[in-house]
C-alpha cells in the first residue's frame, strides 16, 4: 500500500527547512563575514606562523655563524631538519592566536547584534559583559596548543588578570599593598620569584616545567649530573659517585679527580665540592668568568632574534622607513638582556662557590636553603635591564615560582588539583583581561594592550591622561555601523600601569 503525503505538509516542511537554512546562513554571515572573525583568524595565523618561523631561522643563522661561519652559505646546513625544528610549534601557535582572536570577534559581534539598541545617530551600544563572555569562550583555543604549554600559559595570563584587577582597585582607592608605590617593587617581586625558582632548580626540578628546567640547565654553568648529586647530598640520600667521577674525569682530567675524590670517599657525602662544580678549572673566579662568557655566547642569538624579528614582522612600516634605527635598538636591547642573564648565571655560580669556601672552613654540611638565598641575591642583575623590562620579567617568573610552590604543597597533600583546572583558569583569566581591555584599558599592562590592539585591529590611541567615561550607561558607545566591535578613537593612558611588589 502506498501512502501519498499531503501537499500541504510538504509545503510546511519545505518552509521550515527554508527558514532553518536562512537562519543558518544569517548566523554564518554574522559570525564569519560581518564580524570579520574568519579574516582575523587567517591574518593572525599567518602573522604568528611567520613570526615563529623568523625567530627560529634567525636564531639558527646566528648559531651557525658563530660555530661554523662557512656553513651559512649552504641552505642545506641552515635548514637541516635535525636542527631546524619549528613547524609544529609555529602551526600550533598560529592556530591558537588566530582562533582566539577570531572567536572573540565573532562572539562579541554576535552578542552586540542580538542585544544592541539602535540610537538616533545610528550608533549601537555594546554591553560591558560581552567582552567577558567573548574572552571566556575564545579561551578554549588553548586546546590547540601542546599540553605542555597549558599550565604555563594559564598561570601567566592569571597573573596578568590579577595585575589588571589590582591596578583597577588601586586606581579607584579600594585597596593597595603596603609599599606598592616603591619604585623597585617589580625588582622585589622578581627577586622572590627567582629565589623559589633557583631553589627548585637544585632541590625540586620536578616542580618546574621540563622545557624551562632544561633551559636553565643549558644556560647555567653546572651540569645536570652534578645538580642531581647536590640534591642527594643535601637530602642525605645516596650520591651516584660513579657518575660524578666519570663526569669529573671527562671534563677536568686526573687533576680534578684527585681534588674531588676525598669528598666522595666518605660514607655519607656532606657536600659536593666546588672542584666538581667546575672541574675544567681549579679556580672559582675563572669558572665565574667562563660562565659569563659561555652564557653570553649561547643566549645572544636568541635575544637578538626575539628583539629583531617581532620589530620586522609587527612593525613592518617602521622597519622599512628606518631600518638602521630599528636594528640598532634591537641590538641594544639584546645586548642589555644578554648582560643581565650572563650576570645572573655567573653571580649564582660565584655565590655557590663562596658558600662552599665558607662552609668547608666552618665544618658545616651543605644546606638547601643557601640556594634559595643565592637566587634572591643574584636577581639584583635585573637592574641592568631597563625599567619597563623589569616588570615584564617579574611577571614572567612569578607564575613559574607560584606553580613550583603549588606543586610542592600538592606533593605534601596541602593543596589539591582540579580536573581541567588549567583550561578553566586560562578561560577565566582571558575573560577578565578582555573585560578590562575593552572597558578599563588604563589598568591593562602596556605590553598586553599593544598586543591586543595589534591582533584585534582596534584603533586605540595611547596618550595621557585617560578620558573619564559617562556613568549614564553600562555600555560603550561605538560610532561605527559596519563593525560594532571596532572602537572609535579615544585617548587612554597606558603609562600608569603599576606592578605590586
Amino acid at each position: 500500500v502506498r501512502f501519498v503525503e499531503p501537499v500541504k505538509d510538504k509545503h510546511k516542511r519545505s518552509r521550515k527547512q527554508q527558514q532553518m537554512l536562512s537562519s543558518l546562513q544569517k548566523w554564518f554571515k554574522i559570525l564569519f563575514v560581518e564580524s570579520k572573525g574568519f579574516k582575523t583568524f587567517v591574518t593572525n595565523f599567518v602573522l604568528v606562523y611567520n613570526l615563529r618561523a623568523g625567530i627560529a631561522f634567525l636564531t639558527r643563522f646566528l648559531s651557525v655563524l658563530r660555530k661554523h661561519p662557512k656553513a651559512v652559505l649552504s641552505l642545506k646546513g641552515l635548514l637541516d631538519e635535525a636542527q631546524f625544528k619549528f613547524r609544529e610549534e609555529a602551526v600550533r601557535s598560529g592556530l591558537f592566536v588566530g582562533c582566539f582572536t577570531g572567536i572573540y570577534k565573532a562572539v562579541t559581534y554576535a552578542l552586540s547584534r542580538n542585544e544592541s539598541v539602535d540610537c538616533d545617530d545610528g550608533a549601537v551600544v555594546k554591553r560591558k559583559w560581552h567582552s567577558a563572555v567573548g574572552g571566556f569562550l575564545a579561551g578554549f583555543s588553548l586546546l590547540l596548543m601542546d599540553k605542555s604549554w597549558h599550565r604555563t600559559l594559564a598561570l601567566y595570563m592569571a597573573t596578568r588578570a590579577a595585575q589588571c584587577w589590582y591596578n583597577y582597585n588601586k586606581e579607584n582607592g579600594l585597596f593597595h599593598f603596603w609599599g606598592s608605590k616603591w619604585n623597585h617593587g617589580d625588582s622585589l617581586l622578581f627577586a622572590l620569584s627567582c629565589g623559589s625558582i633557583m631553589y627548585a632548580y637544585v632541590m625540586r626540578p620536578e616542580t618546574l616545567p621540563p622545557s624551562y628546567h632544561k633551559f636553565i640547565v643549558r644556560q647555567g654553568p653546572i651540569d645536570g649530573i652534578i645538580l642531581n648529586a647536590v640534591e642527594n647530598s643535601c637530602r642525605g640520600t645516596a650520591v651516584d659517585k660513579v657518575k660524578v667521577m666519570k663526569y669529573v674525569q671527562r671534563t677536568g682530567g686526573n687533576r680534578a679527580v684527585e681534588a674531588v675524590k676525598p669528598y666522595l670517599d666518605k660514607q655519607v657525602v656532606d657536600m659536593i665540592p666546588a672542584a666538581a662544580l667546575h672541574p675544567q678549572t681549579p679556580y672559582s673566579t675563572v669558572a665565574t668568568l667562563q660562565s659569563f662568557i659561555g652564557t653570553t655566547k649561547r643566549i645572544f642569538p636568541v635575544y637578538l632574534s626575539l628583539a629583531l624579528v617581532p620589530a620586522m614582522v609587527l612593525r613592518t612600516k617602521s622597519f622599512f622607513a628606518n631600518p638602521f634605527s630599528v636594528f640598532s635598538k634591537s641590538l641594544l636591547s639584546a645586548t642589555r638582556s644578554t648582560a643581565f642573564l650572563a650576570t645572573f648565571c655567573s653571580s649564582y655560580m660565584a655565590q655557590v662557590c663562596l658558600q662552599r669556601f665558607v662552609f668547608e672552613r666552618m665544618g658545616w654540611k651543605d644546606n638547601k636553603f643557601t640556594y634559595w638565598i643565592a637566587g634572591i641575591l643574584c636577581s639584583a642583575s635585573i637592574l641592568i635591564e631597563k625599567k619597563s623590562r623589569r616588570a615584564e620579567l617579574a611577571l614572567y617568573c612569578f607564575p613559574r615560582a607560584a606553580d613550583s610552590v603549588f606543586l610542592l604543597l600538592n606533593h605534601h597533600r596541602l593543596m589539591f588539583s582540579i580536573p581541567y583546572g588549567e583550561l578553566l583558569l586560562f578561560c577565566s583569566s582571558m575573560s577578565a583581561i578582555m573585560f578590562f581591555f575593552e572597558n578599563h584599558i588604563e589598568n591593562v599592562s602596556p605590553l598586553v594592550a599593544k598586543l591586543m590592539n595589534r591582533f584585534l585591529g582596534h584603533d586605540i590611541t595611547i596618550s595621557s591622561p585617560p578620558m573619564k567615561k559617562s556613568p549614564e550607561s553600562d555600555g560603550v558607545q561605538i560610532n561605527n555601523k559596519q563593525n560594532p566591535l571596532r572602537h572609535s578613537t579615544s585617548t587612554i593612558s597606558l603609562s600608569g600601569s603599576t606592578i605590586a611588589p
